[in-house]
């Protein structure tokens, strides 16, 4: 059984078949980075694009893969996000992650149950004395 057929089968997709379905389609429920679902408290900053701090506070990262995270448990000291271009500094503040810290930009604001936000990794460090643990 092809990829497409399980796909169709999956979704309940009718119709004639083509590489365009395969790559357009296939995309859209197949994630390049696999997600890992975690629950690691972390702290947030949030800054303009002048570097400026906006507000600060904490989250819980739901799920992490190599590209992004989703964040919930949102809790900012300034209870609103800036109207224009800013990025979220991430400290995971668990005692097993402690030292490793991300640069990310907003990619979508959803809410469900909570107010949720996933971002993109632009850069990922450690600090050393975290690495020699």
């Amino acid at each position: 059984m092809t990829t497409e057929t399980r796909v169709r089968r999956l979704h309940h997709v009718e119709g004639p078949t083509s590489d365009a379905f395969d790559s357009a389609y296939a995309q859209r429920y197949f994630r390049k980075w696999t997600r890992n679902h975690v629950s690691i408290p972390a702290r947030l900053e949030i800054r303009l694009e002048s570097g400026r701090k906006h507000t600060s506070g904490s989250a819980i990262i739901h799920d992490i893969s190599l590209k992004g995270a989703r964040l919930g448990k949102i809790v900012l000291k300034k209870q609103s996000l800036p109207a224009a271009y800013f990025r979220i500094h991430i400290a995971f503040t668990s005692e097993q992650y402690q030292g490793i810290s991300a640069i990310c930009r907003p990619v979508r604001f959803g809410s469900g149950r909570e107010f949720e936000l996933a971002v993109e990794f632009e850069h990922i460090s450690v600090r050393e004395e975290a690495q020699g643990r």
